[in-house]
């Protein structure tokens, strides 16, 4: 059994990284989300054997608001897979304890998990977020379509618009939500990738927005936002879940899975929409204290376009 050395990833290591997460991720990892990231070597780790790359991880720095309106530093820990001749030797372990070490100047860590066991050893502690709704689907009798709202498919540079009503939206009521940068908004266009961008606009800035699409007869609303300084937030909503509904109605859905935050109002325009969805809780994700105790009571959310 040789000995495994882990080591910051080079560029050489690309095309084994991507047979590693092919063969690690149920469904198969596509790399498509870490390389658009530029400093994606240096934020990589892998760990190498005789035969070649037996290990990584990957840690990304993320910006994201916490419960006092603050917001921290995070290393946001994903792509922690291990080739099967190398399991049941730690190896992980040694991987998150690597990528802790070069955290820097983190004030916590999170990352997301199936296999919550593996990390507790490691510091990690389990959460939960109401991050979704999920259930029976059909379209409302009396809706009536909005002319006003824009359809696009997303890609690269296609969010952009969404910038502004996003913060505005989550600053100060949405713990857990990043600030995003442009990495950020690049990695969430090839994470929603192909999705359909929903937009409503007045006086050509955006005061609304959903991400949906059908995906084997199931109607999965990514994100969506409304600008709260707008004069008529709910109506904007609701016009904007007007557009997605008649398009998951044509498409037959019977099924939807809708992941927004549990505010008020949030909850209100998706009763209407949705009325036989109920709240689904995620306990897939894990903290970590670094330099400090993370503080995210309250109202959590965590959107599809910034997983890592």
């Amino acid at each position: 059994m040789s000995a495994v050395v882990v080591r910051s990833a080079r560029a050489e290591d690309q095309a084994a990284l991507a047979a590693l997460w092919a063969a690690a991720f149920t469904p198969p990892l596509a790399p498509d989300q870490w390389l658009v990231d530029d400093e994606r070597l240096s934020h990589t780790l892998v760990a190498e054997d005789d035969e070649g790359v037996c290990g990584s991880i990957y840690g990304l720095p993320k910006r994201l608001r916490e419960t006092d309106g603050g917001v921290a530093q995070v290393h946001a820990i994903g792509s922690v897979a291990v080739a099967e001749r190398a399991r049941g030797r730690g190896l992980a372990r040694r991987l998150v304890a690597a990528t802790l070490d070069a955290a820097g100047d983190a004030d916590w860590a999170l990352l997301f998990t199936g296999t919550p066991e593996v990390y507790r050893s490691s510091g990690f502690t389990t959460f939960s977020m109401p991050r979704t709704m999920a259930g029976p689907w059909a379209a409302s009798a009396t809706a009536v379509e909005p002319a006003s709202v824009v359809r696009e498919s997303v890609g690269l540079g296609v969010l952009g618009p969404l910038r502004a009503v996003y913060e505005r939206s989550r600053t100060g009521v949405v713990v857990l939500a990043p600030v995003r940068g442009d990495r950020d908004w690049t990695m969430a266009e090839v994470r929603l990738r192909g999705a359909t961008l929903y937009r409503l606009a007045e006086a050509d800035a955006t005061v609304g927005y959903a991400v949906a699409e059908v995906r084997d007869g199931v109607g999965l609303l990514h994100e969506s936002a409304t600008d709260p300084t707008a004069a008529d937030s709910p109506a904007l909503r609701r016009a904007v879940l007007e557009a997605v509904a008649a398009d998951w109605a044509a498409a037959g859905v019977r099924v939807c899975e809708l992941a927004i935050p549990a505010l008020a109002a949030e909850e209100a325009a998706v009763r209407a929409f949705a009325p036989a969805a109920a709240r689904q809780d995620d306990r897939t994700g894990m903290i970590r204290p670094l330099r400090r105790e993370a503080r995210v009571d309250g109202i959590r959310h965590f959107t599809a376009g910034d997983y890592f």
